[in-house]
């Protein structure tokens, strides 16, 4: 299993925060979400590092004698939270060069993610999608179960067009619980779309991170002169002065940020700007509690 997406760096850094639900959800759960396990003979399933407020009486202690470090043991009949990390693989990701790149980004910033929450003890799965081809990765608890996240992520390559509420309908039907969705793309599709699929998630009553990657080229816009624009995802090509479109540019892209930003307001979901030119670390805080 190849490392190279997973910023282990960030992982340490973050190590001591958690990742939870809103009250509203937490209430159905257990672990870092809520209470602890019930029942007469509970099957032991694997270790979590220890975090305030776990119980003390799960700390396996001939584990802190040969590493020195504290976990704690988790059970099958835990209920933890599920998450699902839907990530956007369309042909406008390919936007960009080496790490600046959007879809080399999402990678990143997911595998990262998948790591620091089944540290936390939750399950994890991953779809990788885009208009006409999705992939998933069912969710597992265990820290076993970042091999095959990263191993998906790591061969995916950018290509078809942008879809949402398809991959999204899919991935409701394989949680009928209550999860918490991290849908991870550069949303380049128009506002309804964008709008339907949120509450789509809110409507089913799970919960929404949105993370949206964008490169600084596509919010900047610091072309100089006139230059042909092709769309990655149709192939169709126009010539444009970039001098005088910039402004009015700029500002249709910051209104079309701020329509997202006001949607998932209204979901109570959470919208992320997660530019490609800033660490990993500075999003995935932002859907953090220390």
């Amino acid at each position: 299993m190849s490392k190279e997406i997973l910023d282990i760096e960030t992982a340490i850094r973050l190590k001591n925060f958690n990742f939870r639900t809103s009250t509203k959800v937490r209430a159905y759960k257990s672990g870092i979400h809520k209470s602890s396990y019930h029942g007469m003979s509970p099957d032991f399933m694997d270790h979590k590092e220890y975090n305030r407020g776990d119980e003390l009486k799960q700390i396996d202690w001939r584990l802190y004698g040969r590493h020195d470090r504290l976990y704690v043991k988790k059970f099958e009949d835990e209920v933890n939270l599920s998450w699902c990390i839907l990530v956007d693989n369309s042909a406008s990701m390919g936007y960009g060069d080496g790490l600046s790149n959007k879809l080399n980004y999402a990678k990143t910033l997911s595998a990262t993610l998948a790591y620091l929450l089944l540290k936390q003890g939750d399950a994890v799965g991953l779809l990788v999608f885009s208009d006409d081809k999705m992939d998933f990765v069912p969710p597992k608890s265990g820290s076993r179960n970042i091999t095959p996240i990263l191993n998906r992520l790591e061969s995916i390559e950018p290509a078809g067009r942008t879809g949402l509420k398809e991959p999204v309908l899919k991935t409701l039907e394989a949680y009928r619980t209550d999860a918490s969705f991290i849908l991870v793309s550069d949303f380049l599709v128009d506002i309804e779309t964008i709008e339907q699929t949120v509450k789509l998630i809110k409507n089913s009553r799970k919960e929404l991170s949105l993370f949206h990657i964008l490169h600084p080229d596509e919010t900047e816009f610091n072309f100089t002169g006139s230059i042909e624009f092709e769309d990655m995802e149709t192939n169709s090509k126009i010539i444009t002065d970039t001098d005088s479109l910039r402004q009015s540019y700029r500002k249709r892209v910051g209104e079309f940020i701020e329509n997202i930003r006001h949607i998932c307001h209204e979901n109570e979901s959470r919208h992320v700007l997660a530019p490609t030119n800033e660490p990993i670390e500075k999003p995935i805080i932002q859907i953090a509690d220390k």
